[in-house]
């Protein structure tokens, strides 16, 4: 009796406790999960309503254009539910499109944002038949909301399909849409371009990595010194401006394996003062041209590159008197025999004789050059030739009976110049030579 006496008093005693235990918890929540849904679901509504937001854009997680491309849509959420969105990319074959659709936040697995009307902006990246025949681009037009904070510069928002991370930025209120999408594309056009002949680098940490591909807005690099076939790595991202800057931001945070997680990068400001992205968080961490225009300049001419000064050219490549001074030539050669002329002088370089400007002249129906030796040096930020003498013995008879030319060859191109990027350090498709002693004189000279 004693033994069953004892064990039923041990157990009146835990239950007792246990029940104390129970009853003095407290509730996790002094709402239910529906009510919690209905209050976020106002509270984003007022957020979002009367903002503008620019949205970076990804219809999949790949990194293979179109599909792996990253899109810049902007949006002008109104409080009245319509919703005013632009965009300027390959699917509105390049021109400026904007429409205006609904908007509303729901609740479906969580918060939803969503554009619950047709926008032929949001929405052409879910047509199916837009590029591939039963997928299109696979693009959401519902998003989950991870974060928008009252009063943030960011916001989080993850499709609901795909699950690719899309980040809205916070943009004035009077951002004119045309205007931004413009100035975007021409600056990410100029900093990333097709015509470039010029590598850049990227640095994680200081380890460097030649980039081979970025125009299409997918960033292909490899280890400087490793192998570009088996090595290479591609990652999608995106230019964006706001705040007075241009951003550079890959979709993901990406690093290669042998870099260590502090060397990561997801995105980087441009710095117009050094023309290079720069992480903020990491001075280590950054893009630029892999070398500078004059150290690209001497590799390309000891390689027998040619380069061009056009005397048509476009506004803005010749100075007044460069101009004048190429007129002059041209002139004074075809006051010799009207078939001569001066459209274009060029620039080479071999070791044997050195440098050379020459141009070429019709005779007939042949071209024929006529070539200028020339001692001189690029070292430093500055490039200076110093006139020798006529390559061949027609070279000597005109310098000889042309003013104009004699003036081009042994003053005009005789001297030293300061050599820069015509725009960018990213593109040395066009590089600018300025006189040291008149910077009046200055010309283009083309790739």
């Amino acid at each position: 009796m004693k033994k069953i006496f004892s064990l039923s008093l041990l157990f009146s005693v835990t239950a007792m406790l246990f029940t104390g235990c129970v009853s003095e918890e407290d509730d996790l929540f002094s709402t239910s999960a529906a009510e919690r849904l209905m209050q976020s679901k106002k509270v984003y509504t007022e957020r979002l309503g009367g903002t503008t937001w620019l949205m970076e854009f990804y219809p999949v997680n790949t990194d293979e254009a179109p599909k792996g491309n990253g899109y810049l849509i902007l949006n002008q959420f109104k409080k009245d539910g319509s919703v005013v969105q632009a965009m300027q990319n390959d699917l509105s074959d390049g021109k400026y499109l904007t429409d205006t659709s609904l908007w509303e936040v729901i609740s479906d697995q969580g918060t939803v944002l969503s554009f619950n009307s047709y926008n032929k902006c949001i929405h052409t990246f879910s047509d199916p038949g837009l590029y591939q025949t039963g997928q299109g681009y696979e693009g959401d037009y519902e998003f989950v909301i991870l974060s928008l904070e009252e009063g943030a510069k960011y916001g989080m928002l993850k499709g609901k399909k795909r699950s690719t991370y899309n980040r809205l930025t916070r943009l004035p209120d009077d951002t004119d849409f045309k205007a931004y999408l413009q100035d975007v594309n021409d600056f990410t056009s100029t900093m990333f371009s097709q015509d470039a002949p010029n590598e850049p680098l990227i640095s994680f940490g200081g380890q460097r990595y030649v980039i081979t591909g970025s125009e299409s807005c997918i960033m292909d690099f490899y280890p400087e010194g490793g192998d570009e076939i088996s090595q290479t790595e591609s990652h999608a991202f995106l230019v964006s401006q706001h705040d007075g800057n241009y951003y550079l931001r890959f979709r993901e945070l990406i690093k290669p394996d042998s870099v260590s997680e502090d060397n990561a990068i997801q995105e980087l400001v441009y710095d117009p003062v050094t023309d290079r992205f720069i992480d903020e968080t990491n001075p280590d961490n950054w893009v630029a041209s892999r070398y500078t225009v004059t150290e690209f300049l001497k590799q390309q001419l000891e390689g027998n590159h040619i380069y061009r000064v056009n005397r048509n050219a476009p506004a803005g490549e010749l100075s007044e008197k460069m101009q004048q001074a190429l007129n002059a030539a041209h002139e004074g050669i075809r006051a010799v025999n009207k078939n001569y002329g001066i459209n274009q002088i060029s620039l080479r370089y071999d070791a044997e004789n050195g440098f050379c400007w020459f141009f070429k002249y019709q005779t007939g129906n042949a071209a024929k050059n006529i070539e200028f030796l020339y001692s001189g040096a690029i070292e430093g930020d500055k490039a200076s030739f110093t006139y020798l003498k006529p390559a061949t013995s027609n070279a000597e008879a005109i310098i000889n009976r042309v003013d104009g030319i004699r003036s081009l060859l042994q003053q005009t191109l005789s001297q030293q110049f300061v050599v820069t990027p015509n725009v960018t350090s990213f593109n040395y498709n066009k590089v600018k030579f300025t006189s040291v002693s008149d910077p009046d004189l200055w010309f283009i000279v083309n790739y």
